[in-house]
């Protein structure tokens, strides 16, 4: 009888914990995502949601996707060893802050080019 009255306890302890930890993982994020293409004298802004994946974002499953493989950490993106972009220096400023299932996020990077840009940060400053 022991044996069973604390398998229920257990249990029930298991399950209270539980919606704390899928509101965590569910909690919303917002991120102002914005590329400066700085010879153009460009930079283009807009905001990508995630939890519900959305915004004025073209992508925003493929960007907010990404961004959970990494738990919203930009600077842990990488180029994959076998990108091949031109050595042409035309530099651009990828730029977000915002909320990250609530931690305040800012990540701030300048790329020799667009093509380096992409090939470093996927979908999320792809537009």
């Amino acid at each position: 009888m022991k044996a069973i009255t604390s398998a229920l306890l257990c249990g029930a302890l298991l399950l209270a914990m539980a919606p704390a930890a899928d509101a965590a993982a569910l909690e919303s994020s917002r991120l102002t995502l914005t590329v400066n293409a700085q010879e153009e004298g460009s930079a283009t802004s807009l905001v990508l949601t995630c939890n519900p994946d959305g915004g004025a974002h073209p992508r925003p499953a493929d960007a907010c996707e990404l961004l959970r493989t990494n738990d919203g950490d930009l600077n842990l993106l990488s180029a994959s060893d076998d990108t091949a972009c031109m050595a042409m220096y035309d530099p651009h400023v990828a730029t977000a802050t915002g909320v990250w299932q609530g931690r305040h996020v800012f990540y701030q990077r300048t790329f020799t080019n667009r093509c380096w840009m992409t090939a470093t940060t996927g979908s999320i400053f792809s537009f």
